[in-house]
């Protein structure tokens, strides 16, 4: 029986998606077409500090643990778009981890990594999120590169 109702959820899935019965409630942030992260700002430590705190609080990104010391930034998770089909969803959300560094030529460096991840809610309850950044590396990329792009809109 359980093997039956759960091949009848994966079809009427398939139907669903198939059928046109899928709507998304959102987007994901985009940067802009053109704009290419420098990664590395010739600025001082603190500004640029600075700079990604502010990116993070005017877009509504709140942190989970700061440490300025280590230059580590890591944020809270936030709700990506879900698609709604007949008896199921699926939820996403994503998280930044940023690292920012001094460099030996007097520059500072960031690495902004992104992290998906997805969760399907269904009749039984909704399944644990598990990380599916690895298959969706393109859009963790574009999830960075906009969190770049914020960045230097504020250390300009």
């Amino acid at each position: 029986m359980k093997k039956t109702l759960q091949f009848a959820l994966v079809f009427i899935f398939a139907l669903a998606l198939s059928s046109g019965c899928v709507s998304d409630n959102g987007k994901f942030v985009e940067p802009t077409a053109s704009f290419i992260p420098k990664y590395t700002y010739a600025i001082p430590y603190d500004k640029l500090w600075s700079g990604i705190l502010d990116a993070l609080d005017k877009n509504r990104i709140t942190t989970v643990s700061v440490d300025k010391a280590s230059g580590v930034i890591s944020t809270d998770y936030v709700a990506g778009p879900g698609t709604f089909m007949v008896i199921m969803a699926q939820s996403t959300r994503y998280k930044y981890n940023i690292t920012a560094r001094n460099q030996s030529d007097g520059t500072v460096r960031v690495n902004v990594i992104c992290k998906v991840e997805s969760s399907i809610n269904g009749e039984n309850g909704a399944s644990p999120y598990r990380d599916v950044t690895p298959q969706n590396a393109a859009l963790a990329k574009k999830l960075e590169t906009w969190l770049y792009e914020q960045i230097e809109k504020e250390i300009q």
